[in-house]
This record gives C-alpha cells, structure tokens and sequence, in this order.
C-alpha cells in the first residue's frame, strides 16, 4: 500500500468511529480544511463512495465486536456530531 491509501484507510476509521458516536461532539482539527470537507461531500454525494466507506465502518464494528450494527440504518452525511475546524497551521 502506498502512503495517500493509508493516509485514505486513517481517514474512513476516524471517520467511521465518529460516525458511529453520534452523540458525541467530534471537533476535527486540521491545516488541511479543504482535503477534509472534500472528503465529506464526496461521500454525501457518490453512493459508490458512500458503500466503500460503509465497508470501512463495518470492518470496524466487527472489530469491536458489533458486527450486528453493520446491517442497521447508516447515519446521514455530513456526520452532524463532526465539526471541521481549521487550526491555521501549515504542516509543512
């Protein structure tokens, strides 16, 4: 695996363990604002996209142990408990 596939597999855990505590609020910082929102609308708004992260999030609850939840209602996108916020620092 090359590194932008794992930085991608990071990105769909975060995002599916957050998906997967919507009563808690998520503040997601980054210097890369743009990248994350990007994400967000590309699974909002390609079901292609939005099956693959789906994957991802079931590979999770089985590793929890929660495997059950994988075939239950999946939570709308944008996650509303995740909120983007930008911490203005280059990573460079």
């Amino acid at each position: 695996m090359c590194e932008p596939e794992i930085r991608g597999k990071f990105r769909d855990a975060v995002f599916a363990t957050m998906a997967l505590c919507p009563m808690v609020r998520f503040e997601l910082r980054t210097a890369h604002p743009r990248m994350y929102h990007e994400f967000v609308l590309v699974i909002a708004e390609d079901q292609t996209e939005y099956l693959t992260w789906r994957v991802s999030a079931a590979a999770i609850l089985r590793e929890l142990g929660r495997a059950h939840e994988a075939s239950g209602p999946s939570p709308r996108w944008p996650l509303r408990n995740v909120v983007l916020v930008n911490d203005g620092v280059d990573a460079r």
